[in-house]
């Protein structure tokens, strides 16, 4: 599944000019101290007199041991040696100095990928070692642009199977436990009952449709079958619409365990297009008026291009295969009970 990493590099990529990977992958080399990066690689060294291509771009370095040390902004770039020096002074430089070849010249230095080098990757690194990897973004900064991809993320809704035991021989059920992340007392779609004995593999819930309704109580949702109550071997099955938000996880872990992305390598079960479209739609509404007036027209045209490009794929990815509802209250026949 995708990870915050790609996301990321999607996003950065539409949004505007962006050099990282997967396209490009610019590590610092030798010359590069607290207050400048050198990079004589492609494209950040050129022939072409581009002074003005990076600046005030932001600058971030995912793997720097110190949190302080990720965020800057390019304040001047020389194409022609491939010189980026940031905004400000790092605590802690990208490469290790000239000669650092003991454990404490190297241990504040992080090769999260140095397993996947070859002999050929290290074989000219001599005593400067491997420098970390970097990216430049634009228009929006890391912090910006992961705020931006966690928010897209709230507009992405899935359909997932959620498990619940029912209190016996009651007719109302707290779903703070199972469902906490519930949005809307419209978000159940369906409720199946199964005996805890079946095999779900084996058996569809959903056969035997459970009627009843959810009723919102200050933030606490309520399950009310109306008269009907459960046994002790019974269990809920209801398929729910959940945000892409409440449905994340770490590397490795079950979809579900956490709530947005936050590491670089947490992961989301949301296709890649779709959240980045999200994402768009919200970034072009939110810094519209951080644009130049000269600009407008053309955001204008980027926010129509990202609504439509959102709309797609909601009804690619949600819209089409969204189960039918069964969930209804249940339905009584006949003239009202006199009193």
């Amino acid at each position: 599944m995708p990870t915050l990493m790609q996301y990321r590099a999607a996003f950065s990529e539409e949004a505007g000019p962006y050099i990282g990977p997967p396209k490009y992958d610019v590590r610092a080399m030798g010359g590069s101290t607290t207050t400048q990066l050198f990079c004589r690689a492609f494209p950040i060294q050129s022939g072409i007199p581009q002074d003005d291509a990076l600046i005030d771009r932001p600058l971030y370095r995912p793997t720097a041991t110190q949190p302080t040390d990720r965020h800057r902004y390019v304040m001047k770039y020389t194409p022609g040696t491939g010189l980026i020096q940031p905004d400000l002074e790092w605590a802690m430089p990208p490469i290790p100095t000239v000669g650092g070849a003991t454990y404490d010249d190297l241990e504040a230095y992080m090769y999260a990928d140095m397993e996947f080098f070859i002999y050929d990757d290290l074989e000219h690194a001599g005593l400067e070692g491997i420098g970390e990897r970097f990216e430049i973004l634009g228009p929006f900064d890391v912090p910006t642009t992961h705020q931006l991809i966690n928010d897209g993320l709230k507009q992405c809704w899935l359909v997932v199977e959620v498990i619940a035991q029912p209190t016996q021989n009651a007719t109302r059920h707290d779903l703070s436990l199972v469902c906490p992340w519930l949005q809307d007392a419209t978000d159940i779609l369906q409720v199946g009952v199964l005996s805890a004995s079946d095999d779900r593999n084996m058996t569809d819930p959903y056969g035997a449709v459970v009627r009843g309704q959810v009723e919102q109580d200050g933030g606490r949702f309520y399950f009310n079958t109306g008269g009907r109550s459960f046994n002790s071997d019974e269990l809920l099955y209801l398929k729910v619409l959940k945000r892409a938000y409440d449905h994340c996880c770490p590397h490795g872990g079950t979809f579900g365990q956490q709530v947005g992305l936050e590491l670089e390598d947490d992961e989301s079960p949301v296709e890649r297009d779709w959240l980045v479209s999200s994402a768009l739609v919200i970034a072009w509404r939110r810094y519209a008026k951080m644009l130049e007036p000269i600009a407008n027209q053309r955001l204008i045209r980027d926010q129509a291009s990202a609504n439509a490009w959102f709309s797609d794929r909601c009804r690619e990815h949600f819209s089409q295969p969204l189960p039918q509802r069964t969930f209804k209250p249940q339905r009584s026949f006949g003239p009202p009970a006199l009193v």
